[in-house]
């Protein structure tokens, strides 16, 4: 971009947008650029020097053991936060309390109820203002929200990425997985443990003379079931469950395996969201999920999934398919 491109993109677009191929070099080159006044630099400075005497750098030290230092990290943040929209007096007001922390963490985690962001997050508008351009920042692979819940609280941390850590988060001292949906929910599944043996459900699938094709949603698996030598039934079923919940027991799948001998698509689809939450559960090692809508900037936080049954929006599984479509994407209604 020519210097004159950019003097009118800041004349038309004053805010600083995050865009996930930006290194860290050019997003802080690009911060200081839009500094206006010496004035605009000292604030700079009082925020760095704020999240530099905090605790940040140990909270987010786990996850960046293979990026930038946490010291760079700590002056893209302070520029995010400089490039937030508001006053001097917001931006100082920020400064002196960013110890304390803008998460009531108490709230987030109450289990089982969906909570508006504006309930746990602490502060004044500018505060709201700076969580939501923190969340978009995804340095990593890192999912969304994940950062600015990490850097705005005392309270949470990062779990890092070592075999013996789990989850996403620390919310107050809870290894908490954090599935954010953006235009869709999340899946309950790592793709680099599952595990899964979809394979052996293709197989058994065409040698009842059923072509898989691209896959086999439950809505086509309900159609193909009238068809299905009832002797062959039950042998079916137990290949599809094993071949996508490999850390379930069989007495823990009466209830899919219920569905998937009836027929019944929405059953199919409920039985599924819900086995895939132990499944997922054992395989990663958490303790509590956190699900975050960002478009409606509501939350839910919960342990038990059977106790927000009613709450979760499940999307259509695949009987058999690519590893990725299996398991389907959840969201929770509000």
């Amino acid at each position: 971009m020519r210097f004159s491109e950019f003097k009118q993109t800041l004349k038309t677009n004053p805010m600083l947008e995050y865009d996930p191929k930006t290194t860290d070099k050019q997003l802080k080159d690009l911060i200081i650029q839009r500094l206006r006044t010496e004035d605009d630099r000292d604030m700079l400075d009082k925020i760095y020097q704020a999240l530099n005497k905090s605790t940040l750098d140990e909270r987010i030290s786990g996850v960046l053991a293979t990026d930038e230092d946490a010291k760079g990290k700590l002056k893209v943040f302070a520029g995010i936060v400089m490039n937030t929209e508001g006053t001097f007096e917001e931006k100082n007001n920020f400064v002196q309390n960013y110890n304390s922390g803008f998460i009531d963490t108490d709230k987030l985690r109450s289990p089982n109820q969906v909570h508006s962001y504006n309930e746990w997050i602490m502060g004044d508008t500018f505060v709201k203002r700076v969580f939501n351009e923190l969340y978009k920042y995804t340095p990593q692979g890192i999912g969304a929200g994940e950062y600015a819940l990490a850097v705005l609280s005392p309270n949470i941390q990062f779990s890092g990425r070592s075999a013996e850590m789990a989850g996403d988060l620390v919310i107050d001292g809870v290894m908490t997985e954090v599935k954010a949906k953006a235009s869709a929910g999340g899946r309950f599944y790592d793709g680099r443990k599952a595990k899964m043996n979809q394979r052996a459900v293709e197989g058994k699938f065409k040698s009842l003379g059923i072509e898989v094709g691209k896959g086999i949603s439950a809505n086509m698996f309900v159609r193909h079931r009238p068809n299905i030598d009832p002797n062959e039934l039950p042998s079916l079923v137990d290949t599809i469950i094993k071949g996508a919940f490999t850390f379930i027991k069989d007495d823990e799948s009466q209830k899919l395996r219920s569905a998937l001998t009836n027929g019944d698509s929405n059953v199919i689809k409920k039985e599924w969201g819900l086995l895939s939450y132990p499944n997922y559960q054992r395989m990663s090692k958490f303790e509590s999920m956190l699900l975050l809508d960002g478009p409606k900037a509501h939350s839910l936080y919960f342990t038990d999934v059977e106790a927000v049954s009613s709450i979760l929006k499940v999307g259509q599984p695949y009987v058999c398919g690519p590893d990725q479509q299996v398991h389907p994407q959840i969201e929770f209604a509000i």
